[in-house]
C-alpha cells in the first residue's frame, strides 16, 4: 500500500509499505478519509522515522481478523484512536485515554490514517449510521472533542458562551453550544479567516482579542487556543460561579492569579479526548441533522500533498479542517 511516513525532521515521504494484516480482535480498513490535526503539527517532529501518523480517520472494513465477530466487510466506520486494555476501571467507564496501557493510533502507538490501509481493534471501530457520507468519518473525532468540552463544562442553553481560539477544537465547541441552544456565543481569534469560520458555525459575536470581551459575563468559557497566558483572561471573562474548561494543549507553565477565581468561585476544569459513547453521539447527531459537519472542511488533499497541508496548518492559512483522501 501507499503511505505517508515520517522521513526526517517531521517531513513525510510517500512510499510503498507492506499491507497490514488484522490479528485476533482486529479489523482491516481501507481508509476513506483522514483529518490533519493541530496536535499532529506539534508531534510530528518527535516521531521516529517510519511512523504513519493520522488519528482522525475512518474507513471501510475490507478484512476481519480471527476471532473477531459481529462485523461484516463493507461496513463504514469511524475510528476511536486509542488502543486500550478493555479491562481496567477506566476502560469500563469509557475513559480509555486514562488506561495505563493506552496507545494512541496515528501518534506512534499504531499506524494511522495517512495510508491506504490501516488495522484497528474492533473495539475502536464505531459504525456510521446509514445515510452518513463515508467521507465524514474523519470528522467524528474533532466533533467528539467539542462535545467532550461542552459536557465537561456542563454547557446549557442558559449560558453565555465564550470560546477562545477558533481552530478546529474551538469551532466544534461552538457547534455544540449552538446545538444546545446557547443564545450568546462569543468567539475570540486573532486570525480573520478563523473569525469568519466561527460565525458560520454559530458564533453571535467575534473579536480578535480576549481583552475585547465583556468581563464577568460568561457562564461557560472554553480555552481552545493552547496559550498558557490565557487562564487569567478566562477567569476575568467568567461570571461568578462560571465554568472554565481548558482544552488547548500547551507545555508552558501556566501563571495563575487565583484570588480572582476564588472570589468569583469559578470552576476550572480540563478536557482531553472523549469517550466511545461521545463518538456514537456525534454519529447520531450527523445522522439526525443536529450537527452539519460539512462547514468544517476547508479542502481535500491527496497523499502527495501531505507536507504542503502540514505547512498550511503550521502557518494558519486554512480556516478549518484539511482532509486527506488517500
Amino acid at each position: 500500500m501507499r503511505a505517508a511516513v515520517i522521513a526526517s525532521e517531521g517531513r513525510y515521504e510517500i512510499t510503498e509499505v507492506p499491507d497490514p494484516s488484522p490479528g485476533p480482535g482486529e479489523l482491516l480498513l481501507r481508509v476513506t478519509a483522514c483529518g490533519f490535526c493541530g496536535s499532529d503539527v506539534k508531534a510530528r517532529a518527535a516521531m521516529p522515522a517510519g511512523v504513519i501518523m493520522g488519528h482522525e480517520f475512518g474507513g471501510e472494513i475490507v478484512g476481519i481478523g480471527p476471532d473477531t465477530t459481529g462485523w461484516r466487510e463493507g461496513t463504514q466506520v469511524a475510528v476511536l484512536p486509542a488502543l486500550s486494555c478493555g479491562k481496567c476501571e477506566w476502560c469500563a467507564s469509557g475513559r480509555v485515554i486514562h488506561c495505563p496501557q493506552v496507545r494512541l493510533v496515528g501518534l506512534g502507538g499504531s499506524g494511522g490514517g495517512f495510508a491506504e490501509l490501516a488495522v484497528v481493534t474492533a473495539a475502536a471501530a464505531i459504525p456510521l449510521a446509514p445515510g452518513i457520507d463515508p467521507l465524514y468519518s474523519a470528522l467524528v473525532e474533532p466533533f467528539a472533542v467539542g462535545l467532550h468540552i461542552a459536557r465537561t463544562g456542563c454547557l446549557t442553553e442558559a449560558d453565555d458562551v465564550l470560546v477562545v481560539g477558533a481552530g478546529t477544537v474551538g469551532l466544534t465547541t461552538i457547534a455544540w453550544a449552538r446545538q444546545r441552544g446557547a443564545r450568546r456565543i462569543t468567539a475570540v481569534d486573532p486570525v480573520a479567516i478563523r473569525r469568519s469560520a466561527a460565525e458560520s458555525f454559530g458564533a453571535t459575536e467575534v473579536v480578535s482579542s480576549v481583552e475585547e470581551v465583556d468581563a464577568g459575563t460568561y457562564g461557560f468559557v472554553a480555552e481552545c487556543a493552547g496559550r498558557a497566558s490565557l487562564l487569567d483572561a478566562c477567569v476575568t471573562a467568567a461570571r461568578p460561579r462560571g465554568r472554565i474548561v481548558m482544552a488547548g494543549v500547551t507545555i508552558e507553565p501556566t501563571p495563575f492569579a487565583s484570588a480572582a477565581a476564588l472570589m468569583k468561585e469559578v470552576s476550572v476544569g480540563f478536557a482531553v479526548y472523549y469517550t466511545p459513547e461521545e463518538f456514537r453521539t456525534v454519529v447520531d447527531a450527523f445522522a439526525g441533522g443536529q450537527i452539519d459537519p460539512e462547514p468544517l472542511i476547508a479542502r481535500w488533499v491527496g497523499l502527495t500533498e501531505v507536507n504542503e497541508a502540514f505547512d498550511d496548518l503550521a502557518n494558519v492559512t486554512a480556516s478549518a479542517k484539511i482532509l486527506l483522501r488517500p
